[in-house]
């Protein structure tokens, strides 16, 4: 859940900065940015520790 809520305020922090710029694909690029970010650092702190856990075993 707290996900969710990060993804949806970084997207709309996203689509204030691409506002600014005024073009549409500055708006598409940020919001996506924004949406996707908070999940692909989740991802990498997994990943990072599954890491350390395969690095223990051997």
């Amino acid at each position: 859940m707290f996900l969710i809520i990060v993804s949806l305020i970084t997207g709309f922090l996203g689509f204030i900065i691409g506002s600014i710029f005024g073009e549409e694909i500055f708006i598409y690029l940020f919001v996506l940015i924004g949406v996707l970010s908070p999940a692909l650092f989740i991802l990498q702190k997994i990943y990072m520790k599954l890491e350390e856990s395969e690095k223990k075993l051997d």
